[in-house]
C-alpha cells in the first residue's frame, strides 16, 4: 500500500503576499476579501491551508493595527464607561457604535453565511462587487461633505445606516471601509470623522468574526499543515502593513477623500470578472 499523500502546506512567499495583501485591503477602500479571494487564485493556495486558520491570522494581524493606531480613542470610550463618569462626547460615541453594530445579526443567519461563502469562490461575483464599491466612492465623494469635529458622535438613526452599510460589506468585493466611509459621508458627516467612526466601528465586527472564525477552527478536525512559520509570518505582515496603510489612508482621505482608489476599483473588478471566463 503507497503511503499517504503529504498534507498541504502554506509556503512562505505565498504567507507574505497574502499578508501584504490583507494589511493592504483591510483599510484601503478596495475590499480585502475580494483581494484575498482573487490573491489566493493568482497564488493557487490550496483551500486547506488558505482557509480558516490562515484568515483568522491575517485579520488578527489588521485588527492588533486598528487597536494601537486608535488606542487613546478606544481608551476614552472605555473610560466613559466606568462607574462616575458623567455624559460625554465618548459615551455617546459608544452608543452609536454599539447601534452601528447590531446589524451585524443578520450576518449570523445560515443561509446569508452559505451565501456569502458561494460569492467569496466567485471571481464574476466578486468582479461585480467592486465595481460597486467604485460607484459607492464616486458618489460619496461628490457629497463633499464640511469638516467637523472629531469628537462628535454621529446620530443614532446615521449610526444604524452606517451599520446596514456595514453588513453589506460582508459580500466579497464590497469594502467595509468604503461603504461605511461612504454611508457617513452621505449622512453628512465629514471625512475625518466618518473614516475614525468607521475604524472603530470595525473593532467589535473585525473582533467578533475573528473570533467566530477562530472557534469554528478549534472545532474542526485538525490535519498536519506543516511549519507554522508561515502563518506566523503572515500575522505579522499584516500587522505591520496595516499599521502602514491604516495611517496612510487616513492622511489622503483627509486631503483627497476616497477617488483616488475609483480608477484602481474598475480595473480589479474588470480584472477579477476576466478571470471568471
Amino acid at each position: 500500500m503507497s503511503p499517504p499523500p503529504p498534507a498541504p502546506s502554506l509556503d512562505l512567499i505565498s504567507a507574505v503576499i497574502l499578508g501584504i495583501v490583507q494589511g493592504v485591503a483591510e483599510f484601503l477602500p478596495i475590499s480585502s476579501s475580494g483581494h484575498l479571494a482573487i490573491g489566493q487564485a493568482l497564488l493557487d493556495v490550496d483551500p486547506a491551508v488558505g482557509g480558516l486558520k490562515l484568515n483568522v491570522l491575517l485579520h488578527a494581524g489588521t485588527l492588533l493595527a486598528v487597536l494601537v493606531v486608535f488606542r487613546r480613542d478606544l481608551w476614552e470610550l472605555l473610560a466613559s464607561l466606568t462607574p462616575g463618569a458623567g455624559p460625554s462626547n465618548a459615551r455617546a460615541g459608544v452608543v452609536a457604535i454599539i447601534i452601528g453594530s447590531s446589524p451585524l445579526v443578520l450576518a449570523l443567519v445560515p443561509v446569508v453565511e452559505e451565501t456569502i461563502i458561494r460569492l467569496a469562490h466567485s471571481m464574476f461575483a466578486v468582479g461585480v462587487a467592486l465595481l460597486c464599491t467604485a460607484v459607492m466612492l464616486g458618489v460619496s465623494h461628490r457629497a463633499s461633505p464640511p469638516d467637523d469635529p472629531l469628537d462628535l458622535a454621529p446620530t443614532r438613526a446615521s449610526a444604524l445606516l452606517i451599520g446596514v452599510a456595514q453588513v453589506i460589506a460582508i459580500i466579497p468585493g464590497i469594502s467595509r471601509s468604503g461603504a461605511t466611509i461612504a454611508a457617513a459621508l452621505g449622512m453628512g458627516m465629514g471625512r475625518e470623522r466618518a473614516a475614525r467612526f468607521s475604524f472603530l466601528l470595525s473593532v467589535p465586527a473585525v473582533a467578533a468574526a475573528t473570533l467566530k472564525t477562530g472557534i469554528e477552527f478549534a472545532r474542526a478536525p485538525q490535519t498536519s499543515e506543516g511549519s507554522p512559520a508561515p502563518y506566523m509570518i503572515g500575522f505579522l505582515v499584516s500587522f505591520l502593513v496595516g499599521l502602514a496603510s491604516l495611517t496612510g489612508l487616513l492622511r489622503l482621505i483627509r486631503r483627497f477623500g476616497m477617488l483616488p482608489f475609483v480608477p484602481y476599483l474598475i480595473a480589479v473588478g474588470l480584472l477579477s470578472i476576466w478571470m471568471a471566463r
